[in-house]
């Protein structure tokens, strides 16, 4: 774990950040924590220097409590940032890092979108694997259901759909045709131009014509046989649209079981991967 700034901020209950921190420290300053911790239990800010072992020269450890009331939850957020950054400013610091606070632990949403899978109808072995990915995330979760496929993450809600696709091919290539077709000559030669006067592009939105929805999105991906290169190429698709859904206000994303087609690649990777993200 590496931090290029002068300062870094973590949470209380950051757990995992925190024990990476303590032991990038070594053991003399990490046992420190405890002790301030201990003796400055009401101070929402505790400044523990690094000397030197973290490329920041301070931690700041601040307490952040988690609230469902999205306005509530706001101030509480800006009134830490600026809290923060004033203690900073007036150490003389020029630069700061956060985490994206309470995004683990704590389980705030990041984003309140519906998440579906589209598994085409054939594909028995990648339905199954979701339903038991979702399944075992509900259990995880302390969400009892008896038709194990679908759970629920704070307002969010991450379900399994088995739709049919109206052809039998399965690449992404054939499906691409298949739904520009569908959309219609103007969609399709919306996507074409775009194409031609962004060949870098790595996504494409188009209008989604004649079919439900709103918009699609039309990614560049390619599969790879390593495991982790594959897993961090699914994380780095999935928040691409992620962050292009959301610039749309959009509530709802439909995804497809990535690569699980004619690319042949790890269903139970995939899935894991694709399920894990969305939480």
């Amino acid at each position: 774990m590496v931090f290029c700034s002068d300062s870094t901020v973590i949470c209380r209950s950051s757990i995992y950040l925190l024990k990476s921190v303590l032991k990038a420290i070594g053991k003399s300053l990490a046992e420190c924590f405890p002790i301030q911790i201990h003796e400055n239990a009401t101070i929402s800010i505790i400044s523990i220097t690094t000397n030197g072992k973290l490329a920041s020269k301070v931690v700041y450890l601040v307490s952040s409590s988690a609230n469902a009331d999205m306005n509530i939850l706001c101030q509480s957020i800006e009134k830490l940032v600026l809290n923060v950054m004033g203690k900073a400013e007036n150490a003389n610091y020029k630069s700061i890092a956060f985490p994206a606070i309470g995004c683990v632990q704590q389980q705030l949403t990041k984003y309140p979108i519906k998440v579906s899978f589209v598994i085409h109808p054939d594909r028995t072995d990648t339905y199954d694997a979701v339903q038991l990915q979702i399944y075992s995330l509900g259990q995880q979760e302390g969400i009892a259901t008896k038709k194990p496929v679908s759970t629920t993450v704070g307002p969010a809600k991450i379900e399994v759909e088995k739709e049919i696709l109206q052809n039998n091919h399965s690449s992404s290539e054939n499906l691409k045709q298949i739904l520009l077709e569908a959309e219609g000559k103007e969609v399709e030669n919306a996507y074409d131009e775009e194409a031609k006067n962004n060949p870098p592009s790595s996504i494409i939105s188009t209008l989604s014509g004649q079919l439900p929805g709103k918009r699609i999105f039309f990614l560049k991906w390619e599969p790879n046989t390593n495991p982790e290169t594959l897993k961090q190429s699914i994380i780095d698709l999935i928040w691409n649209v992620i962050q292009n859904t959301t610039s749309y206000k959009f509530t709802s994303i439909a995804f497809l079981a990535i690569g699980c087609g004619e690319h042949a690649c790890p269903v139970h990777i995939v899935v894991k991967t694709m399920v894990k993200e969305m939480k």
